[in-house]
């Protein structure tokens, strides 16, 4: 068996959110195991590429070619698209791909892949697998017409692979009830499998610097929530609350407007910075030097800045709902109603005023277990060696109705929001 892996939104720049940072670890894991071949998809040529020097290079360490944090390492991907487009050749995937051979892509994708995989399936005999991450954009209307349209087609495409991996229960039961609310017929093989964690225990420490300071690692987009987290901290600075706000994470279209609220806090002398998108050591480092850590998003599919601040003996102040709640009932989060500044304000100061509370949280953090690589590349290993044996080697064009707007059950469950300035913002 050879895996060809789609590692598209990993290998094109240094940006690393939890999808890169999964992608990366997944290809070195596997390539261990397995015979792997990373594959890049050029929009603009749509077609396959193989990765060139440059893109192994974000690949495997994504962090040399920069010695500076910055705030949009994916800014001059579209430049990238076209030299690649000049300089590399296409991958002619009918005649690469053999009877024994796995297609997996780990990332979303709305391009015209959506139509190339399906052609690829019906005309070999390879098996091909993706990983679902979540219907957070969906579920809270944060695109437009357009792209919401093709997010939906995106999620119904799903139905016609071999495998889906989900990354928690709460992303495989919004996949199931939007494939039955636009009557997708999904004969597809799906299985929840939470995303291992494994550093080096050289960065794991309980020191953290003299100063209080609580951490927020996430990328700068609407649903992240980063405007009501600075309200509470506005109200906990303002009321004699003495502690530093620590951002680190890439910016966005939409994240100019956190930002610049963040630099207009900075100039009134708020003890507030933003680190931008920072390298793994700088990341770790972050995390030992804090107190505890917050995280504010509305809703996630997996929300892995969590599980990383425990894996550090970092408490962490979060949401419940979802797979937010998956993560957090764990042990060692204190679970707060994160639509409101004021409930992310009274958890804040709970931590820094209640030593009891800290420290039984801190402990709860110290003893969560994690899974580990090996465990889980065994578990995707032996659900593809199934896939071979069970399902009839192709994979069956999509056949479910669609509708023009998401399920009422989907939108409408989700019991956090943004403002209406906000969503406009956002799309």
């Amino acid at each position: 068996m050879k895996v060809l892996i789609d590692v598209t939104s990993t290998c094109r720049s240094a940006r690393s959110s939890g999808i890169q940072r999964i992608t990366r670890q997944l290809f070195a894991e596997l390539a261990t195991r397995v015979p792997v071949t990373p594959l890049c998809w050029n929009s603009l040529g749509n077609f396959y590429q193989r990765l060139d020097s440059r893109e192994m290079e974000y690949l495997r360490t994504p962090f040399r070619r920069y010695n500076a944090p910055i705030s949009r390492p994916h800014a001059r991907e579209d430049l990238g698209e076209f030299l690649r487009l000049l300089r590399n050749g296409s991958v002619d995937m009918l005649n690469v791909l053999q009877d024994d051979d796995v297609i997996f892509v780990p990332g979303t994708f709305t391009d015209r892949r959506m139509q190339k995989l399906p052609e690829m399936a019906r005309r070999t005999r390879a098996r091909f697998v993706a990983i679902f991450h979540d219907l957070a954009d969906l579920r809270m209307a944060l695109l437009s017409g357009r792209r919401m349209k093709k997010f939906q087609n995106y999620i119904e495409l799903l139905a016609a692979f071999d495998l889906v991996i989900c990354v928690s229960n709460q992303s495989r039961a919004d996949l199931f009830e939007f494939w039955k609310q636009n009557e997708v017929t999904a004969g597809v093989e799906t299985f929840v499998e939470h995303w291992p964690l494994e550093f080096d225990q050289n960065e794991r420490s309980a020191a953290h610097s003299a100063r209080p300071v609580i951490l927020c690692v996430s990328s700068l987009t609407a649903r992240k929530n980063h405007i009501r987290l600075f309200d509470a901290a506005r109200q906990l600075w303002d009321g004699g609350v003495k502690f530093e706000l620590q951002l680190i994470g890439s910016s966005t279209n939409w994240g100019r407007r956190v930002a610049l609220e963040a630099w207009r806090l900075q100039s009134l002398g708020r003890p507030i910075r933003w680190l931008k998108h920072v390298d793994d050591r700088t990341l770790h480092q972050a995390y030992r030097e804090c107190l505890f850590t917050v995280y504010p998003s509305l809703i996630e599919g997996f929300g892995l800045p969590i599980l990383e601040s425990l894996w550090h003996g970092k408490p962490c102040v979060c949401g419940g709902n979802g797979a937010l709640g998956e993560v957090a009932r764990g042990g060692g989060c204190l679970i707060v109603d994160q639509t409101s500044e004021n409930a992310i304000a009274a958890g804040i100061k709970k931590l820094l005023r209640d030593q009891a509370t800290y420290g039984r949280l801190r402990e709860e953090a110290r003893a969560r277990k994690f899974g580990s690589w090996s465990d889980y590349i065994e578990k995707l290993l032996q659900h593809l060696s199934l896939l071979f044996q069970s399902r009839p080697a192709s994979i069956r064009p999509c056949t479910g109705a669609r509708k023009n707007k998401p399920p009422s059950s989907i939108t409408d469950s989700l019991q956090v929001s943004l403002t209406p300035e906000e969503v406009n913002r956002s799309s």
